[in-house]
């Protein structure tokens, strides 16, 4: 329950609230209004504010706490209908939270209100989000290579990804593939797998160039309000489209910071255009008058997903995610490597490997169940095509290392075209756990980076050797070195198929600690060192020690 005595006190006694008009209690809610004054507001400012139930909890990610004036829309970080938007911090304390978040709004008229501060941070303009026959709609986009011009406006190519639940609606998600002007078709940075897909659905858009907003940061509602930025040209070309019964995206780009594209994205019905026309009178340029007509615009969901945001939050170093990198050996160990570098933001990662995923593979490797039995290698280039629309994935045919390379590392013409193959790539991941592969690596000249990774029994150590240095080193660790179990074998059809035991999460867990390691050594260029992590069979510590 809300203390409506105890709030009302509170509030009361702040010194910079000169006045409280009223408090009332609703169910679930106290709803009231303040004057705000002190020295450098000599004038006071009136605020409404309601306070729910939770308080002094938050509500999901919002303050439970909301002040409004609608007078106050031109300032800076204030919400459509008046909501001011505040900085607090956590207090479970009802009179000290309330003294917190009133010192938060004081802090706010400073700042936006009395010093009209402008933040240097772009923040996307404020676009509602629509619901159309009961379902939402989304367009995901990156830039193109491409220098848009005020006025041009063609065509759209839509991929429809998925359809998902969305805060409790069905969502439409859809890719966008390109942008058609003229003999131009500029393409969004996806991958191939996206880039090479057929067309699911069609758009429209124009590049009106200035933000299409109200008070800065609102996106305009009414057809009306995009009179003038429209061209008659682009406006006669809506008008003259065939009318049917079907609603089609309109892209509407913008700049913004440092001249970067945004679309948003409003849903026209081609029977309800919203476009008219003035008269039939002929003027002197000889041509139509076209207008837009006083007319809500619905909305769609848009997100710019280019790169930079897509892997904004996190990604490895830039000499790993630029590599053209191959992973040999995609079961426990390299389906987990191949993930994590995708998440991590690499663009090019061939796949090899010559097995095919049982579903006892599912419990410690990155696969899934509802795929069945299958070829590692394409439900594995499935998963990180799923996981990141940036990353090229290709499939290396699994004869050329379990049968070209075994049968023709010795022969001289053979050699130089087997070292140039692998020198084709920046990095190799050796998961393989193959001591012949591992020692024809170790022979050859190469100019590229191979990393060799293997797990002993129980995953109580992870070997991690760098070329040149690698046959020699991780032979000596299992045989003389490393307490590796070879007896105790999980061997689920025979004794032909031995493989470790291990829990994904042991596994897993010495992965990301190599990866880790191995990132630190590209990002800041030090001596590659062979190093083993050690797991304490006494509690969870992991240890590296480096050779």
């Amino acid at each position: 329950m809300i203390n409506k005595e105890l709030i009302g006190k509170t509030i009361s006694s702040i010194d910079f609230v000169s006045e409280l008009y009223y408090l009332e209690e609703y169910e679930l809610f106290l709803k009231g209004k303040v004057q705000i004054k002190f020295d450098e507001l000599p004038k006071g400012l009136d605020f409404e504010f309601i306070i729910t139930a939770q308080y002094p909890f938050k509500d999901r990610d919002n303050e439970s706490i909301k002040f409004i004036n609608e007078d106050l829309l031109n300032c800076n970080h204030v919400m459509e209908g008046g909501n001011i938007c505040i900085h607090t911090s956590h207090n479970t304390n009802i009179e000290k939270k309330l003294i917190i978040d009133f010192n938060s709004l004081k802090a706010w008229i400073l700042k936006y209100y009395i010093n009209k501060d402008h933040d240097f941070n772009y923040e996307h303009i404020i676009v509602p989000e629509y619901l159309l026959d009961r379902r939402y709609i989304t367009f995901l986009f990156t830039k193109v290579e491409y220098s848009f011009q005020k006025g041009d406006f063609g065509d759209v190519s839509l991929i429809k990804i998925n359809e998902a639940i969305y805060k409790k609606e069905v969502n439409e998600n859809f890719l966008v593939k390109s942008f058609k002007i003229n003999n131009i078709e500029p393409f969004c940075q996806f991958n191939k797998h996206y880039i090479d897909s057929e067309d699911t659905a069609k758009g429209l858009f124009y590049f009106i160039k200035e933000q299409p907003v109200k008070y800065d940061r609102f996106i305009l509602k009414n057809w009306k309000d995009f009179q003038g930025l429209f061209s008659q040209e682009f406006l006669r070309f809506l008008y003259d489209l065939k009318k049917k019964n079907l609603n089609i995206p309109l892209f509407i780009g913008y700049k913004t910071v440092e001249n970067q594209i945004h679309w948003q994205v409003a849903i026209i019905n081609l029977i309800k255009i919203p476009v008219k026309r003035t008269s039939l009178t002929i003027t002197v340029s000889k041509k139509l008058n076209y207008e837009l007509k006083n007319e809500e615009i619905t909305w769609a969901i848009t997100r710019d997903i280019s790169y930079n945001y897509f892997f904004g939050r996190g990604a490895f170093s830039n000499k790993i995610t630029n590599s053209k990198i191959l992973i040999i050996g995609i079961g426990a160990i390299g389906s987990n490597v191949a993930k994590t570098l995708t998440r991590g933001g690499c663009k090019n990662i061939d796949i090899a490997d010559f097995d095919v995923k049982e579903i006892e593979n599912v419990c410690r490797s990155e696969y899934f169940f509802q795929h069945g039995l299958t070829d590692k290698t394409l439900e594995l280039e499935s998963i990180l095509n799923a996981i990141s629309p940036f990353v090229n994935v290709n499939v290396i045919k699994d004869e050329y290392f379990e049968w070209v390379m075994k049968s023709f590392y010795n022969d001289n013409d053979a050699k130089e075209s087997l070292i140039q193959n692998i020198n084709d790539y920046d990095i190799v991941f050796d998961c393989s756990t193959d001591n012949d592969l591992m020692y024809i690596f170790n022979s050859l000249k190469l100019d590229c980076e191979i990393i060799n990774l293997s797990i002993t029994n129980h995953a109580k150590e992870l070997v991690c050797a760098f070329y040149p240095n690698i046959y020699d080193f991780v032979i000596k660790q299992f045989s003389n070195i490393l307490n590796n179990d070879t007896k105790n074998l999980y061997e689920p059809t025979g004794c032909w198929s031995p493989t470790f035991k291990a829990s994904y999460n042991d596994i897993n867990a010495l992965i990301q600690i190599a990866l880790k390691q191995i990132n630190l050594i590209f990002n800041e260029q030090i001596e590659k060192r062979n190093f083993v992590i050690k797991s304490d069979s006494t509690s969870a510590n992991l240890k590296i020690k480096e050779y």
